[in-house]
């Protein structure tokens, strides 16, 4: 997992080819003029969600086997709980087709605004969407990039 400043994005993308495709797109792009819904940047393998939702105190943990996330909260702020996923048992079997299986287990936290990015990897159960202080009205991209 990686948590940074969108002003040092540059600094990750040796990490993965389609990092800076990504990089590059949020710092050339408004996003919270964005609708809702599926942008695809490559077809399916690098694309983002685009998401408004209310935070809340308790949500499902999860994590990912095809696909890294790259979370940025557009608009809002919320916590995103996180954990290595050796530290949980599986309550939801892993569903291929929508590329997750939920956990249990306990998290720390990391708070998340608009200036934050987070790389969720396969090994980072994560639960985001969590409020801060109560709950609040979040615009959220997901950016999911297949490993290959």
């Amino acid at each position: 997992m990686i948590i940074d400043n969108l002003a040092n994005a540059e600094k990750y993308i040796s990490l993965n080819k389609d990092f800076k495709l990504v990089f590059d797109f949020l710092k050339n792009n408004n996003l919270a003029d964005l609708e809702c819904g599926r942008h695809e940047l490559r077809g399916n393998e690098v694309f983002f969600n685009l998401q408004e939702y209310e935070t809340k105190p308790v949500q499902k943990l999860e994590s990912h086997k095809k696909y890294i996330d790259i979370q940025v909260p557009i608009i809002g702020e919320e916590y995103m709980g996180y954990t290595n996923i050796n530290n949980t048992s599986v309550s939801e079997s892993y569903n291929e087709e929508k590329d997750v299986m939920f956990l249990n287990g306990s998290v720390d936290k990391v708070k998340a605004d608009n200036k934050t990015f987070i790389i969720f990897y396969p090994q980072d159960a994560h639960m985001p969407a969590l409020c801060t202080n109560s709950p609040l009205k979040v615009k959220k991209a997901i950016f999911k990039i297949l490993i290959k």
